[in-house]
């Protein structure tokens, strides 16, 4: 997965919903935004709704939004390498 606007997505299948389960990986003090797909594919296009709803509603509520962070771990890139 590829990083957006910033922000750098991971996630994990969760079997018992059968589903992908991500989360916005940079940001402190938790994660910005989550996001579910069903299938690996879905993955980025749902991560970047995800921040992009997360960004919408700062505007609307007049709240500075949570800056991404300029590192990764090894899970989150993991995570990136993924496509």
């Amino acid at each position: 997965m590829k990083e957006y606007k910033g922000y750098l997505p991971t996630f994990e299948y969760d079997d018992a919903v059968q589903s992908y389960c991500g989360w916005v990986a940079n940001t402190e003090p938790y994660p910005i935004a989550t996001f579910v797909a069903k299938e690996v594919h879905q993955l980025q296009q749902e991560f970047e709704l995800s921040v992009d709803i997360y960004l919408e509603s700062c505007v609307e509520d007049g709240v500075d939004p949570l800056p991404p962070l300029p590192y990764a771990s090894k899970q989150e890139d993991d995570a990136l390498a993924v496509s």
